[in-house]
């Protein structure tokens, strides 16, 4: 009686355990619709500390699932172990490079960074072994789906004015909760071919099973013992309701929304991904589909791809199409793609400087976050771009250039591993199931080639990660279908795992209520600490340098919210000092004589320290120098100290735009001091 009540209390509370990392990955999902108006940059810095609180507190529920059942552990997966090696590489390039706090842990504009990509990589671990099956992962790519039309819905409402909001990005393009339409053009894109697979795969549950002509002795044994496991079911009275019909609608519903929602974000880098995608679904499936109408689709799509760039052609060399084009904005933007179109100009000057970098580090790089330091050091503002890039634009330039030839190929093997990983799925799924994998390949492909037009933020990471935990879980049943069928192992008897050298016996002991409540408690104590140190201290150092822009303050008060949002957080303190070298530089005037004082001595301070922490970074050399131009209207002395400032500066980055200003001005007011 006690061993079946100590196996029964087990079995409860694996299931708990494991149904529980479940929502946590679900809950994740829901990131994109959060903005936290009371943070600065709303649309990024809540989104990044929401995942991340949800991600570790999900982390905490797997690991002491895998402690207690030693069969849930996860399989072996290459996929897996690339993504921890390009983690470590990331570790090692931060240390390498010019800013170790600056790669740590980025910036509030960005929030990514080693710390970001540490959460992502625990959750490419638990979703790809918490989700196994297709059946989970309908789930999962369902709940994606969902979310990613809901913040398609809000972008339309407030495209058409059907209502206002003063938490969505209020922009000519659809911004909805993501910020940035770029970052809403490759989220949707993903979403059409997930939306789109998710049909062909429910085409399995209708249609009949019976082994093709280019199916393999396997493929149908496996489709065999589906149909025969389908038979024996018990029909039961519930079962009689059919969903799939409202499921096909859900789908084909958010493909029109999302791809309503893609074309009006103007967004080309995102609909060429998406034609990328289109087309790599139509040449594999050519190539190994088993299903002819389909592959006839697949023809099409090609010949569709044909037409495209044949009318982009003519419409770069003749006004035929120009009525056309003058009636959408989207085409008109498409139109423009060429070597004199501003955009792709900043892009191509930008990768250019981020290449010129990658040869002067070229093992390491220069640490990740770090791209503006070695893009303002090669970048010539003759070149006639007026933006600055503190990201590549280009994900593989990105790579290249932060973490060196190491970062680039341990990035690169992600991919390889997961092509090797579609190319044996593609060949061993069933007819339907084949088509649903190979659209989650086409959705990773065109984030792949998009990602070579834009950079990554919280919720495109997501999107990625998502997908590459899709191709773990795939691979983690490959190889467990490869042992099954060579007879070496059940399910009863585990394969190895990452933390099977714990052994049996550890996971006794953690079973034992003693072991599994001392587990639980450490980690429960862990997760707060994390919790409490990682990511409410940023929160709230965020939320607390909102408030230095409130009119009704007095700076007193605001040098107090500079002063806690510095103190509450120091290793994202950069940015709060530059917006204090800004508010001070541009209000000087309304200053009194103390206050004067007291920013004098906070700006000295916060300015070294700021050096300190990111000793190459030319953007605060320049602000202080800036600072100090600007004070010795009061104090002439102080022109001293600006042109130490504006001398690093020049050395950091010589042929930047803000470079050139502070040098101009700081010649004009030593001539001014001369002439006196």
């Amino acid at each position: 009686m006690t061993l079946r009540s100590d196996a029964t209390s087990r079995e409860f509370i694996t299931w708990g355990l494991l149904n529980a990392a479940r929502v946590g990955i679900l809950l994740v999902l829901l990131m994109p619709l959060v903005v936290t108006s009371s943070t600065l940059f709303p649309f990024i810095v809540g989104k990044a500390i929401y995942a991340r609180t949800i991600i570790e507190v999900t982390f905490g529920a797997w690991l002491l699932l895998v402690l207690i059942a030693p069969e849930q552990r996860p399989k072996r997966s290459w996929i897996l172990i690339a993504f921890g090696v390009w983690l470590v590489a990331s570790v090692a390039a931060g240390f390498a490079g010019v800013s170790f706090q600056r790669s740590m842990w980025s910036t509030y504009e960005r929030m990514q960074g080693i710390v970001d990509l540490a959460h992502w990589a625990g959750f490419v671990l638990v979703a790809g072994s918490v989700f196994r099956s297709l059946n989970d992962w309908k789930w999962l790519l369902n709940a994606n789906l969902a979310v990613s039309m809901f913040a398609s819905i809000l972008g339309l409402g407030q495209n058409f004015d059907v209502f206002e909001s003063s938490i969505l990005g209020a922009s000519a393009r659809i911004e909805s909760t993501l910020g940035n339409a770029t970052y809403v053009g490759a989220y949707t894109m993903v979403n059409i071919f997930i939306a789109l697979g998710l049909i062909a795969l429910s085409w399995r549950q209708s249609a009949p099973l019976a082994p093709t002509q280019d199916a393999s002795p396997a493929a149908a044994s496996r489709a065999a013992r589906r149909r025969r496991r389908r038979a024996s079911r018990p029909q039961t009275q519930s079962a009689e309701f059919d969903w799939l019909p409202y499921l096909r609608v859900f789908w084909i519903s958010a493909i029109v929304i999302e791809l309503w929602a893609l074309w009006l974000t103007e967004t080309r880098g995102a609909i060429i991904g998406l034609g990328a995608g289109a087309v790599g679904f139509a040449a594999v499936y050519s190539v190994w589909g088993r299903i002819e109408r389909i592959r006839q689709v697949s023809y099409a799509i090609m010949g569709m791809v044909i037409v495209v760039l044949l009318l982009f052609i003519v419409a770069r060399t003749t006004s035929v199409l120009d009525p056309v084009i003058d009636r959408s904005a989207t085409l008109g933007r498409v139109a423009t793609i060429g070597p004199n179109d501003e955009s792709i100009k900043g892009r191509i000057t930008s990768i250019s400087a981020g290449l010129q970098g990658y040869v002067e580090k070229p093992i390491f790089g220069w640490g990740p976050e770090n791209y503006l330091i070695a893009w303002g050091k090669h970048f010539d503002a003759e070149s006639g771009v007026r933006e600055r890039f503190d990201q590549a634009h280009n994900k593989l330039v990105e790579e290249l250039t932060t973490k060196g030839a190491v970062g680039l190929v341990t990035y690169l093997a992600i991919w390889a591993f997961i092509i090797l990983v579609f190319v044996r799925a593609v060949k061993r799924r069933e007819a339907y199931e084949q088509v649903f994998v190979i659209l989650v390949g086409a959705a990773m492909g065109g984030f792949f080639v998009q990602n070579m037009f834009l950079f990554d933020s919280p919720v495109t990471v997501l999107q990625f990660v998502v997908l590459v935990s899709f191709f773990i879980a795939e691979e983690m049943q490959q190889r467990q279908t490869q042992l099954d069928e060579a007879g070496e192992q059940t399910e009863s008897q585990p394969t190895r795992s990452f933390v099977s050298g714990l052994g049996d016996r550890a996971s006794t002991i953690l079973s034992s209520p003693t072991g599994g409540t001392f587990s639980a408690v450490v980690i429960v104590a862990v997760l707060g600490i994390s919790i409490f140190f990682l990511n409410m201290k940023p929160f709230n150092a965020a939320a607390a340098i909102v408030q230095t822009s409130d009119p009704n303050i007095n700076w007193e008060q605001r040098f107090g919210f500079f002063e806690e949002s510095i103190d509450e957080f120091p290793a994202l303190a950069n940015y709060p000092r530059l917006l204090l070298l800004s508010q001070v530089s541009n209000n000087l005037g309304a200053l009194t004589t103390e206050d004067f004082q007291v920013a004098l001595a906070l700006i000295e301070q916060e300015g070294a320290q700021g050096l300190i922490d990111e000793p190459e970074s030319w953007r605060l050399h320049v602000a202080m120098a800036h600072f100090y131009q600007v004070a010795a209207q009061v104090d002439v002395s102080l022109l001293d100290k600006s042109k130490e400032h504006v001398q690093e500066a020049d050395k950091l980055a010589p042929k930047t735009i803000e470079v050139n200003a502070i040098r101009d001005e700081q010649e004009r007011l030593e001539a001014i001091v001369a002439g006196q």
